[in-house]
């Protein structure tokens, strides 16, 4: 289980970002996994990496300042398929090419059948205005979103759990109240709060239908199981300026995790687009 927030400034003139981006990563503590930073084999891909064996090094969320494009993939709870393909490097295959979206998709449209359900969020972010799609194999659906505000998680794109339309209105907070470079601190703190919260967000009847046995502890933005060693063990922020200045920042739970008394490490890397 994980979410993803978005503001899209480009049109909003008071404000001096074109693209704001905050995601959590919901995982099991004991997963092995490499914090956010730039590749061994290409130093232009930013990301973190799962060492879990059998999935290839594959990414739930990386960026490329090459191609100018995020990727982000969230689990859609539902039946396993049998010898389902590996979703882990989706994300990979994305950022590291030059393809828009929709050509990706139709390249790989077969072997996405064969993967158990997923949405890919992608965010293209070289045009004046980023382009933000998503794509579930699910029901097999590309969309385009224009709305200046954005969420998704463990659902359909159409179909937001409840947790994230509080989210969005969490997040629109923080881009009213700190929309100048200057205020970058203040933004950064208020972001991660939004990630932090642990509020129940209820009644879900989707989320409840989805996870029946611990939808009360999937309600809130920042999860927490301890009995399960399952929860929010990630934050990443990516904000790009309207004059090119991108900040990387990720908080990530070092291991070994105690989830009562975690222990944060924070990677920050700034990049010129």
């Amino acid at each position: 289980m994980c979410i993803v927030f978005l503001y899209v400034g480009s049109d909003d003139a008071d404000n001096e970002y074109k693209l704001i981006l905050i995601s959590n990563r919901d995982e099991f503590y004991d997963r092995p996994a490499q914090n956010m930073g730039p590749w061994e084999e290409d130093v232009n891909i930013y990301g973190g990496r799962d060492l879990q064996t059998g999935c290839e090094g594959g990414t739930w969320l990386a960026l490329s300042t090459c191609h100018k494009k995020v990727g982000l993939l969230l689990n859609l709870p539902g039946v396993h398929k049998d010898n389902a393909k590996s979703r882990g490097k989706i994300v990979e295959n994305y950022v590291k090419s030059d393809l828009e979206l929709n050509t990706y998709v139709d390249s790989m449209k077969e072997y996405f059948q064969e993967c158990n359900e997923f949405v890919l969020v992608a965010v293209e972010f070289g045009n004046p205005v980023p382009i933000v799609q998503t794509y579930n194999n699910g029901n097999n659906e590309l969309k385009q979103w224009h709305d200046q505000y954005l969420g998704f998680s463990n659902s359909l794109p159409d179909q937001p759990l409840t947790k994230v339309v509080a989210g969005k209105c969490k997040l629109q907070d923080a881009c009213n109240k700190y929309k100048k470079i200057n205020d970058k601190d203040q933004l950064i703190e208020e972001l991660i709060n939004v990630l932090k919260s642990e509020e129940s967000n209820l009644p879900d009847p989707q989320l409840e239908q989805r996870r029946p046995l611990i939808f009360k502890e999937l309600s809130s933005i920042f999860v927490r199981i301890p009995k399960a060693r399952y929860g929010t063990r990630a934050h990443t922020i990516i904000l790009l300026s309207k004059t090119g200045e991108m900040h990387i920042i990720e908080l990530s739970m070092e291991s070994p995790i105690d989830p009562l008394r975690p222990s944060w490490v924070r990677g920050d890397f700034k990049v010129n687009i």
